[in-house]
């Protein structure tokens, strides 16, 4: 007779509903405002929101006897670039801060799928990287011994290029010193790359001379050719800073070589730098979830080849698929583009479980290769996903 088994289906987006009220802080800058006036000129990237708290340390806010300043509240968004508050200013003020906190979902006015949704176009905290979804009531009941990770859903979202992460590279040549470029963030094909590096090599003052020609090869990567013949290379990241320089620093340059598929070899001047390694557009090959609270009983912990060691691993995608070849061509390549994949786990991890404990909260984090949180959700591309786990009960 086979042992009964409940599903425990997860979506991460589930982070979002146990929130009665999401508090949004934004500053809106910048702002202006004449004397004994409530409307507020406002040219930020921000919106403001009727109802939305306000406030500024700067001269001229609305203050009481004391000097004190005062909470307002917006009253009207003008049609205009412009928004109304309940108290009249006491000064003329301009190009200044003004702080709008306000409640992002009402619970009241709003089902909690409704709340997810809103929380996920404003790309709100808890970020898709490290949450937790809580209950009122409990998620894994005490009564079962084992947990299995049964079939996984991944949005994978991960620029090509990441803010601070894979974006940054240098390029020198004789007689000049470095010039560090920074590529903007977000997905690119490997021709859009390839026009873009150019672009910044040639409208960079110490480089124009180079009069730099970049194009990609499906066979053989980027090629960086200097039309002046000037020889010119991109050199060691450790020989760009002195002893000390916190890791973190130099992997950001490890990382765009990476990409570009540049390594030892391009740090030789020659007037062509050819990709001596293929350049990877995808981040990371695959996404460890992990969550200390469903490996807690395990009695035979995870472990990896990396320094960092962290336990509570219930989950390892790889993004790359399984068995076809990846190629990168100009116009198609993982990385380049977000994609959701599905992963049907035909031999999957069993978790042990203490049948005496009961489980409000699960809590999740997801790491790159390096062991890291995975980036993206600074900048509005965070990677969701979805879980079914099979919790089953019954004797070992």
């Amino acid at each position: 007779m086979g042992e009964p088994s409940a599903i425990l289906a997860i979506n991460s987006l589930d982070r979002f509903t146990v929130f009665n009220n999401i508090i949004a802080t934004q500053t809106l800058s910048p702002c202006g405002w004449l004397a004994g006036t409530t409307q507020i000129a406002n040219n930020s990237v921000y919106g403001p929101r009727v109802g939305a708290k306000v406030i500024s340390a700067a001269s001229g806010w609305p203050a009481d006897s004391s000097g004190n300043k005062i909470v307002c509240t917006i009253t009207s968004i003008g049609p205009t670039i412009y928004f109304n508050i309940n108290l009249p200013t006491i000064g003329a003020n301009l190009n200044v801060p003004v702080t709008q906190t306000y409640t992002a979902v009402q619970a009241s006015a709003q089902q909690p799928v409704s709340n997810a949704l809103v929380a996920q176009y404003e790309d709100s905290k808890p970020y898709s990287n490290n949450f937790i979804i809580s209950s009122p009531g409990a998620l894994i009941y005490g009564y079962i011994n084992r947990i299995i990770v049964s079939q996984i859903q991944l949005q994978y979202n991960i620029p090509t290029v990441c803010m601070g992460k894979n974006d940054t590279f240098v390029i020198s040549k004789a007689g000049s010193i470095n010039t560090t470029f920074t590529i903007p963030h977000g997905f690119y094909y490997a021709d859009e790359l390839a026009a873009t590096l150019q672009t910044l090599i040639r409208a960079d003052p110490a480089t124009a001379s180079l009069n730099m020609n970049v194009v990609f090869s499906p066979r053989d990567g980027f090629i960086f050719t200097s039309s002046s013949s000037t020889p010119f290379y991109f050199p060691d990241p450790v020989a760009l800073f002195q002893p000390g320089t916190p890791t973190y620093i130099l992997d950001i340059y490890y990382k765009t070589y990476r990409l570009l598929g540049m390594t030892i070899s391009n740090s030789i001047p020659a007037v062509n730098q050819t990709s001596f390694d293929y350049p990877n557009f995808l981040y990371t090959p695959y996404i460890d979830i992990y969550s200390d609270v469903l490996t807690n009983y395990q009695n035979i912990k995870d472990t990896n080849t990396s320094i960092p060691k962290p336990k509570g691993l219930v989950a390892r995608i790889y993004v790359s698929g399984t068995g076809q070849i990846q190629t990168t061509g100009s116009i198609s390549a993982l990385g380049t583009e977000a994609f959701v994949m599905t992963s049907d786990l035909n031999t999957p991890k069993v978790i042990r479980w203490t049948p005496d404990v009961a489980v409000p909260s699960i809590d999740f984090q997801l790491l790159d290769q390096y062991g890291d949180l995975i980036p993206g959700p600074e900048q509005g591309y965070s990677t969701e996903f979805q879980m079914t786990l099979l919790c089953v009960e019954g004797r070992d």
